[in-house]
C-alpha cells in the first residue's frame, strides 16, 4: 500500500492537491467570463482508476485551458465500469471504495474540487463515495461532449486472464455497453459527441482478451461514439508501472491524456463540429445501429433456456482445485479480490445445472483484508450459490487458474452479501 500511496501522490503532483480547502490549480483572477467563451463547448469527463493516476487531471486541465471550452466537469471513480454510472440496479446506489475525484466548473476563475485518494496523507485509505449518475450529470451540466474512459475493469469478466469465449463474453460485454449508450443518447440534453476511451495496454491479461474487448466495444459503441484505442497512444511497458502491470504514472499518463485531447481538439476544429445535432435527434438511426444482434450461439437452432432470475443452486460438492490469491501490493488500488475454486458435484440438491464440475469464486480480499478460506482439497461441502453475473461481484478483480473457461462462475450466497456495498 505504501508504494501505491507514494506513486499516486506523485502522479497527482502536489501536496495541496489533497486538501479540499486548497485548489489544485493556481487561483485565477475572478473576472467576467469572455462572452465568446460563454458560447463555447461544455465537456463531461468520466473515468476509472487509471484516470486517478493522472490521466483525468491532465485531461481536465487541457480542456479547462482551451479557449473553445466554456465548462469542464470531471468525475473519476475507482473500480467503476459503464453500468456503475447508471441508476439501474444493481448499481443504483453503488459507491467507490478506492478513490474519488471531482473537478467542476462553477462560473468562477477556479474549479470546485473534491479529492479522496491513496496518498493524501500517510496511511490514508479513501472513504466510500457515491458514484455520480450519468442521468443526473447530463441533465445538470448539459454537456456537448462526453468523454468516457473505461474498460480495464471489464477484463475480469475473463477469469483466467488468457482466453476468450465469444459466445459468452460477447453478450456479457454488450450488457455493459448498451445500457450506458442508450441512456446517453436518450437524455434530453444537448450532447452531440461521445468519445469512448478504451484501455491502454494491460500486462495483466492476454492480447487476445484486449483485442476482443476493443472489437466488441467498436461493435456495440462505434455506431454512436468515437472509440479511441489507447494502446496506440502510449507505448508499453510503461516507465512508472504498478505491480499489477496495468496502472502507471507520470509522463506516460500525460502523453495518453494529451493525445486523447488532441483527438477531440482536432474534431472541434472541423467546421462540421459546430453544426452537429444533439444525439437525441438521431434516435431512430442510432437505435438501428444499436439493436444489432449479439454473436450467434454455437447451436443457432437451439432455443435458449430461460433461467429464472435469482435462481439459487444448491449442491453437495468436493473441492478439487484452488487458485491462490495474488499479493496485496498487486491488488492496489482495488480493495476486493476473488479467486476461483473448482468443485466436483456429488449431488444436485436444488436448481438446474448440467455440468459435473462447478466454478465458485471466493473473496480472497475484502477491504484489503485477506480472508480466511477454510476449504480443503478433497473435502465435500454444501454450497448455496448464485451466478456471479447477477451480483455486484461480477467485475471485482479476480483470478482463476483452473483453465475451465466454459464453466459459468458462481458465488456463495453468504459471500454475495459480504460485498462492501451491502454494508451501506
Amino acid at each position: 500500500m505504501k508504494i501505491f500511496s507514494r506513486l499516486i501522490g506523485l502522479a497527482l503532483l502536489a501536496p495541496s492537491l489533497f486538501a479540499q480547502s486548497e485548489p489544485t490549480e493556481v487561483r485565477r483572477a475572478t473576472l467576467p467570463e469572455n462572452p465568446e467563451k460563454q458560447k463555447g463547448v461544455s465537456v463531461l469527463i468520466l473515468g476509472d482508476s487509471l484516470a486517478l493516476c493522472g490521466f483525468g487531471k491532465r485531461l481536465d486541465e487541457r480542456f479547462r485551458k482551451d479557449p473553445r471550452i466554456n465548462a469542464t466537469f470531471t468525475y473519476i471513480a475507482c473500480g467503476t465500469n459503464p453500468l456503475s454510472w447508471l441508476k439501474d440496479r444493481p448499481y443504483t446506489n453503488i459507491k467507490t471504495h478506492c478513490g474519488f475525484i471531482s473537478i467542476e466548473s462553477d462560473g468562477s476563475g477556479r474549479p470546485r474540487e473534491l479529492q479522496d485518494v491513496y496518498g493524501m496523507r500517510r496511511g490514508h485509505v479513501p472513504i466510500p463515495h457515491a458514484v455520480p449518475k450519468l442521468e443526473d450529470l447530463l441533465t445538470t451540466h448539459r454537456p456537448d461532449i462526453l468523454i468516457m474512459q473505461t474498460g480495464t475493469n471489464l477484463f475480469d469478466l475473463f477469469p483466467d486472464h488468457r482466453t476468450v469465449n465469444p459466445n459468452r463474453h460477447g453478450p456479457e460485454l454488450r450488457s455493459y455497453f448498451a445500457p450506458f449508450i442508450n441512456k446517453a443518447v436518450r437524455s434530453p440534453s444537448p450532447l452531440r459527441k461521445i468519445y469512448w476511451v478504451a484501455s491502454p495496454t494491460s500486462g495483466r491479461v492476454s492480447k487476445e482478451i484486449q483485442d476482443f474487448v476493443l472489437e466488441q466495444t467498436q461493435r456495440d459503441v462505434g455506431g454512436v461514439a468515437s472509440v479511441i484505442d489507447s494502446r496506440t497512444l502510449v507505448p508499453y511497458p510503461y516507465h512508472h508501472m504498478e505491480p499489477d502491470k496495468e496502472h502507471f504514472l507520470g509522463a506516460d499518463m500525460d502523453l495518453w491524456a494529451d493525445k486523447v485531447f488532441d483527438t477531440v481538439g482536432h474534431d472541434m476544429s472541423e467546421p462540421s463540429f459546430a453544426t452537429l445535432p444533439p444525439l437525441s435527434e438521431k434516435l431512430p438511426a442510432l437505435a438501428m445501429v444499436h439493436e444489432q444482434p449479439s454473436p450467434p450461439a454455437e447451436k443457432p437452432n437451439e432455443k435458449p433456456i430461460e433461467k429464472p432470475k435469482d435462481q439459487t443452486l444448491k449442491v453437495k460438492a468436493k473441492l478439487i482445485f484452488k487458485t491462490e490469491p495474488i499479493p496485496v501490493n498487486e491488488l492496489l488500488p482495488y480493495q476486493e479480490y476473488l479467486v476461483g475454486y473448482v468443485y466436483e458435484i456429488n449431488k444436485l440438491v436444488a436448481g438446474q445445472y448440467s455440468e459435473n464440475q462447478i466454478l465458485v469464486m471466493h473473496p480472497a480480499y475484502i477491504g484489503l483484508k485477506k480472508q480466511k478460506l477454510h476449504y480443503r482439497i478433497g473435502k465435500t461441502y454444501k454450497l448455496q450459490l448464485h451466478e456471479l453475473e447477477d451480483t455486484l461481484w461480477k467485475t471485482v478483480k479476480s483470478k482463476d487458474d483452473s483453465g475451465l473457461i466454459n464453466l459459468q462462475p458462481y458465488i456463495r450466497i453468504q459471500d454475495e452479501t459480504r460485498h462492501p456495498e451491502h454494508a451501506h
